[in-house]
C-alpha cells in the first residue's frame, strides 16, 4: 500500500514538474527560440526575430535603403556560454560586390547607442562556424553577416534603452545613423531575461 502512495506522489511530482516546463515554454515561446545545432551540438539560444535598421542613402538620384538585422543570440558549449550579436547588412536594391564589400568593411567596429551612451563592438568575424553555428540564426537572404561578441551587462544596457541607434564607428560626420524601423525590443528584453535566469540557475 505504502510503495502505491509512494509511485501515486512520485508520479504527481513529475506531472507537475512537467507542466512547470510547458508553461515555462509558451511564455518565453513567443519571444526566444532554443534548440540544439545538429552539426556542432551546441545548444543555442536566441531572439525570436531579428531588430530591423534603416538608413537612407542618396546616390544619382536615387533613394536607397541600407538595411541593417541585428539580433542577439547565445551559445551553450558544454557549459560555457557566449553571447553575440548577428548583424545582417542588406539593401533595397542590388550592389555591386564592391559596394557592399565596402559597406562590409565599414562595420569592422560598430557603434550601437542605447539612448545617448554609445557602446563600440569589433567583429570577431563573418565566418558564422566560428561561434559554432551551422545555420544563419536569423535568416535573411543576399545579406552579408557579422558577429559581434558581446557581454551580459552590456545586452542589460541594450535591454533597458528606449532608443537604439547603430552605425560604423568610422563613419563620415555629418552622415545619420542608422534607426530602428522593424521594433523587436521586446523579443530583446525576453532573451536577457533567459539569459539572466539560466545564470543564475547554474550560478554563473
Amino acid at each position: 500500500m505504502n510503495s502505491i502512495r509512494r509511485l501515486k506522489t512520485k508520479s504527481t511530482i513529475i506531472l507537475l514538474l512537467c507542466s512547470a516546463v510547458v508553461a515555462g515554454c509558451a511564455m518565453t515561446g513567443s519571444s526566444v527560440r532554443s534548440w540544439v545545432d545538429e552539426q556542432t551540438a551546441v545548444a543555442i539560444t536566441a531572439q525570436k526575430r531579428a531588430m530591423v535598421f534603416y538608413h537612407e542613402n542618396f546616390q544619382a538620384g536615387v533613394n536607397l535603403y541600407d538595411f541593417a538585422d541585428l539580433g542577439a543570440f547565445e551559445i551553450n558549449q558544454s557549459g560555457k556560454r557566449h553571447q553575440y550579436l548577428c548583424l545582417n547588412l542588406w539593401s533595397t536594391l542590388s550592389r555591386t560586390t564592391e559596394q557592399q564589400s565596402q559597406i562590409g568593411t565599414a562595420f569592422n567596429t560598430m557603434v550601437i547607442w542605447a539612448d545617448d551612451q554609445p557602446l563600440t563592438f569589433k567583429r570577431l568575424t563573418q565566418n558564422r562556424e566560428m561561434v559554432h553555428v551551422s545555420n544563419a540564426v536569423f535568416k535573411r537572404a543576399d545579406a552579408s553577416e557579422s558577429y559581434y561578441e558581446i557581454s551580459p551587462g552590456q545586452l542589460s544596457v541594450l535591454a533597458a534603452a528606449k532608443e537604439l541607434r547603430l552605425a560604423p564607428a568610422n563613419q563620415a560626420q555629418g552622415e545619420t545613423p542608422y534607426h530602428l524601423w522593424r521594433n523587436e525590443h521586446n523579443s530583446l528584453i525576453a532573451f536577457v531575461d533567459e539569459v539572466s535566469h539560466t545564470a543564475k540557475l547554474i550560478g554563473q
